[in-house]
């Protein structure tokens, strides 16, 4: 049996070349390394997030119970925790009981609250006027007051993993956030 050049264009192959192979292969390679570099990045991204996410609620709420209860809280960061609760007890004399003929509420729920912080992330402060970023480590604490009227001074913060950080400046009054930028990196 004769094979004809023109046969053997003809049939189809039963495989992929070699070539092939190595072309998706190829191809294979460099979407997983992508997807893995990517998933890096938002797994940084989230960790930061929801670090800077629970100073802030943590802050509304403290805004939020000192509007209700006309009276100022305070939110202490510390390296292993983010807290609030009453700037101070009422006094218990019994004086001044009344105002414009009605009785005045003397007691006061102090509500409470503290979360664990992330270790990996650093937490810096940096206060209103100031160009420098105070980093909050071993026992240094930062309170900020929170009056009924709103945080005493405008306040940003910032949260940093390695190279990449996210900074949030808190509105004075509404203790929510005003600005923020974010700076993930690609390492």
């Amino acid at each position: 049996m004769i094979v004809r050049h023109r046969d053997v264009l003809k049939s189809s192959p039963q495989g992929f070349t070699l070539l092939e192979m190595v072309i998706v292969l190829s191809i294979i390679a460099a979407i997983a390394t992508m997807a893995v570099l990517s998933q890096g990045n938002v797994q940084a991204e989230q960790r930061l997030r929801e670090s800077i996410g629970s100073i802030e609620s943590l802050a509304k709420r403290g805004r939020n119970i000192a509007v209700r209860q006309q009276r100022a809280y305070q939110l202490v960061i510390s390296e292993g925790s983010i807290s609030i609760g009453a700037q101070y007890a009422r006094a218990e004399d019994g004086g001044g009981n009344n105002y414009d003929e009605v009785a005045v509420r003397k007691k006061f729920e102090d509500i409470t609250d503290i979360e664990e912080t992330d270790s990996e992330v650093i937490y810096e402060v940096k206060r209103w006027g100031s160009d420098t970023w105070q980093l909050i480590e071993r026992d240094k604490k930062v309170v900020l007051t929170i009056e009924p009227t709103g945080l005493v001074e405008p306040i940003s913060i910032r949260c940093s993993m390695g190279n990449s950080w996210i900074i949030q400046e808190l509105h004075p009054l509404t203790a929510g956030v005003r600005n923020e930028e974010m700076n993930i990196d690609t390492d």
